[in-house]
């Protein structure tokens, strides 16, 4: 019988210093792009000490090439810290293709795991409301909160869970997407619970209006958004509810509302009053 003489690799957790992070990287000549974002979020939870050792570890080749962490080893070297990973060094070269290949977990599935409910609408309405109280009212760019600063918003935030489920049951009858309602909900309930909820049911069903009720204006402009089958950006959406829920709360008619001419930016973005 043949006997493999093939060198096991080696599995070790291991401090990673910036300095051996530079060293690890300069073996990496055809990784994929670096995504300045990922990089960031990994740096802040490294510097708020947040960084767990979860299982997933650095990968190194019997070449000395670096397979696998290019975004935790970059993040090292930007946060300047020293933190523990494991590390396995040694593996053959061929199980590159299969390295990331298989399905990513989401925050929603590792909210599920954590026994919460409504978990898809619970991870979409805490990351929009984390990116607000940081003051990104749009939903892109790179300033994306970690799980991990997920999972701590909700622990100071409990209220969110209320938000994602009025917003997971408004879905389905509502023009607007679950994240806004959810969103809607956290920061109106701030000023009015019950007239948060109000206000978002009637967005939702339409019932009673007159045609010149600020919620009504609403409705209609995301109809228009959807005609065609076109998908309804969420900035604008959220946008125009915080603009209806304002004229709403000042008892203003409108049948209309309109967005800022030359598009929003964080200095004309609507504050619920």
């Amino acid at each position: 019988m043949a006997t493999n003489t093939a060198t096991p690799p080696s599995v070790e957790i291991i401090d990673v210093t910036p300095t051996l992070a530079q060293t690890w990287l300069y073996r990496n000549p055809n990784n994929r792009n670096l995504r300045k974002g990922m990089v960031d979020a990994y740096a802040r939870d490294m510097l708020a000490g947040r960084w767990l050792l979860n299982g997933e570890s650095v990968k190194i080749d019997d070449t000395g090439h670096l397979l696998d962490g290019q975004h935790r080893l970059s993040a090292v070297i930007a946060a300047d810290v020293t933190v523990p990973m494991i590390v396995i060094k040694g593996l053959p070269a061929g199980v590159m293709a299969t390295v990331d290949a298989g399905t990513k977990r989401s925050y929603a599935d590792a909210l599920k795991l954590q026994g919460e409910d409504n978990s898809p609408t619970l991870a979409a309405v805490t990351r929009r409301a984390a990116m607000w109280v940081r003051g990104v009212r749009t939903n892109t760019g790179s300033l994306r909160p970690t799980p991990l600063e997920m999972n701590i918003f909700i622990n100071e935030n409990p209220r969110i869970r209320t938000s994602a489920e009025i917003a997971s049951k408004l879905a389905s009858r509502s023009l607007l997407p679950a994240s806004v309602i959810g969103l809607c909900h956290w920061l109106f309930s701030d000023l009015d619970p019950d007239d948060a909820e109000w206000f978002l049911a009637r967005a939702a069903d339409g019932d009673g209006l007159s045609a010149d009720d600020p919620i009504a204006a609403l409705r209609n402009r995301i109809v228009k958004m959807r005609v065609g089958g076109g998908r309804v950006n969420e900035t604008d959406a959220l946008a125009l509810a915080i603009y209806a829920w304002n004229a709403h709360r000042a008892d203003e008619r409108r049948s209309k509302l309109q967005l800022p001419k030359g598009g929003l930016t964080p200095e004309n973005f609507p504050e619920p009053r």
